[in-house]
Order: C-alpha cells, then structure tokens, then sequence
C-alpha cells in the first residue's frame, strides 16, 4: 500500500467551480500568453473599456487563505 505525504493526507478538497472566465468576445493566444479580443486582434488588456479582473471574487480558498479559521 502506498502512503501518501502527511500535508495530502490532511489536506480539504473542493469541489471546482465551473464558472467560465473567458472575457466575452475574446481568446486565449497560447503562443502570446494573453487574451486576445476576436474581432480586431488587439491584446484585451490593452482595450480601452474593458472589463476588469473577476479572479478574485471566483478564487478557491487554499489552506494559506484560512490560517485565521
């Protein structure tokens, strides 16, 4: 029987959230590492107007984020 390390024994899983974050209107150029918006080809962070970062709100609690609980 394989043991595993004591931090995975312990560790909580979540379930993944399938909140889609692409920005609307745009895709990812793998080569480039960035957004790009489809119809013009313009680098999405670039865009004036644009919408900004929703990360933060969608993020997964790691064990860092609840040294507090």
């Amino acid at each position: 029987m394989e043991q595993q390390h004591p931090l995975l024994q312990r560790a909580q899983r979540y379930p993944r959230g399938d909140v889609d974050l692409t920005p609307p209107g745009c895709r990812y150029d793998e080569a480039v590492g960035a957004w790009r918006v489809i119809q013009t080809g313009a680098l999405w962070v670039e865009t004036p107007n644009r919408e900004g970062p929703r990360t933060k709100k969608n993020d997964i609690e790691t064990g860092e984020d609840q040294k507090g609980q």
